[in-house]
């Protein structure tokens, strides 16, 4: 069996922070880790904004609730779960994603956890450190044959443990960086190589 393993925002989804920035009007929240490779570096520069401009988890929630799939994303996810388990490896946090992942039909989701007190995010606990790397590497060592898939820099950790990892959606600015990575725009390519480097999957 082989698992595919994907990132959420920017690959499935569009950026919650963006929204969150749109919506409140702080444009400092619209970083993401296309900007700020380092996820605990920008999660704790969103917790101070948050703290001091009265920003509550409710309103995250809101705005990840009000966001739609990137175009293509479901069919995308639901062909992939014919041939393949499907995982969602991200760095975003289980109170946050929820209603994307009701839009995904519930695949199997792996991220992070929020602190909250009375709808305050009080802190985050990051599952590990390199928590994409770690959870394909355990993978791996049960036996499973790992693609991987995303966006951004913190999806390079992916990429280095998989048997073949693939761009998806990414800025040039990051893709231009790593030429030994395949990059694609289209999901359709993209579920076409995959199936290409599958050794389970009918190729005709």
């Amino acid at each position: 069996m082989e698992i595919v393993c994907l990132d959420m925002e920017g690959t499935l989804t569009p950026e919650i922070w963006e929204r969150v920035a749109l919506n409140t009007g702080i444009e400092e929240l619209g970083q993401t880790t296309r900007d700020i490779p380092s996820y605990e570096k920008l999660m704790d520069m969103r917790l101070q904004i948050m703290s001091e401009k009265g920003i509550m988890l409710s309103d995250v929630q809101d705005a990840a609730a009000s966001l739609e799939l990137l175009p293509g994303a479901f069919d995308f996810v639901s062909n992939l779960r014919k041939n393949f388990q499907v995982v969602i490896l991200s760095d975003t946090f289980h109170d946050i994603a929820k209603p994307l992942m009701k839009k995904l039909g519930f695949p199997f989701l792996l991220c992070h956890n929020l602190e909250i007190n009375n709808d305050q995010i009080i802190s985050y606990k990051l599952r590990h450190p390199k928590a994409k790397h770690q959870a394909i590497s355990y993978f791996k060592q049960m036996g499973y044959k790992c693609f991987a898939a995303g966006d951004s820099h913190n999806d390079i950790q992916m990429f280095e443990i998989a048997d073949k990892g693939f761009f998806i959606n990414a800025p040039t600015k990051i893709s231009s960086l790593h030429p030994e990575i395949e990059s694609f725009d289209s999901y359709n390519d993209l579920e076409e190589a995959i199936i290409k480097y599958s050794i389970y999957v009918d190729h005709e």
